[in-house]
């Protein structure tokens, strides 16, 4: 997605990390799942843990703003779009852009929202998401969220030039624009899904990351 934060044009795309950072916590949890599910996966990336799910799971529908699922990138050692690399090697993977609604008319047994919050320069944006993650789960199906909560990088944002303080992170210019970087701990976390009416299964930081487990 592409907000404007004081006249900047944050890009919430570059934030996205690719398939060889995937964390050992979440491609755990991933391995947990059952194989019948059908899942879901909000800010999708560059795929990191769509394709996970897709090898553990049944179906998963990855979903991401227009302009990430349309741009050339590199993904998984060739130049491609999102779409591209579904089509073509993932056939139980369906590609949806947030502004394709039918998507969240659909009700999921996983939901995973992984480092996507922590791209959003928008309270409002973040309760939003959330909030049709719940509408989206299935009784007794779990939503697991993750984001960033410490990074060395912050250190050096204190006295860049190139970062300027804002909500609880950094807009951060760059070569391709300005990207925002959040650090949103568990705390605040739980309390962004339970406003929304999630019930909290387990909550907690491991590493860099904070995480939630949650379901109706």
């Amino acid at each position: 997605m592409r907000y404007r934060v004081r006249g900047l044009e944050i890009r919430s795309e570059n934030a996205a990390k690719p398939a060889s950072s995937a964390g050992k916590w979440m491609l755990d949890r991933i391995r947990e799942l059952s194989p019948s599910a059908i899942g879901l996966d909000i800010g999708c990336g560059k795929l990191r843990y769509t394709v996970p799910l897709a090898k553990r799971i049944s179906e998963v529908t990855a979903v991401d703003s227009a302009e990430q699922l349309r741009r050339k990138q590199k993904l998984f050692g060739k130049r491609c779009s999102i779409r591209e690399h579904a089509s073509t090697c993932l056939p139980n993977v369906i590609v949806r852009s947030l502004d394709e609604r039918e998507w969240s008319r659909r009700r999921y047994q996983i939901i995973l929202c992984s480092n996507v919050l922590s791209a959003i320069p928008s309270m409002k944006t973040r309760r939003k998401l959330v909030s049709t993650a719940y509408k989206c789960l299935a009784r007794r199906g779990q939503f697991i969220l993750t984001t960033q909560y410490r990074n060395s990088h912050f250190d050096s944002w204190k006295t860049s030039p190139s970062a300027t303080r804002y909500l609880d992170g950094y807009m951060v210019k760059g070569r391709r624009g300005t990207t925002f970087y959040g650090l949103i701990g568990a705390p605040a976390l739980r309390r962004l899904c339970e406003t929304v009416g999630f019930r909290i299964v387990a909550a907690g930081h491991n590493k860099e990351l904070a995480f939630v487990l949650a379901t109706r």
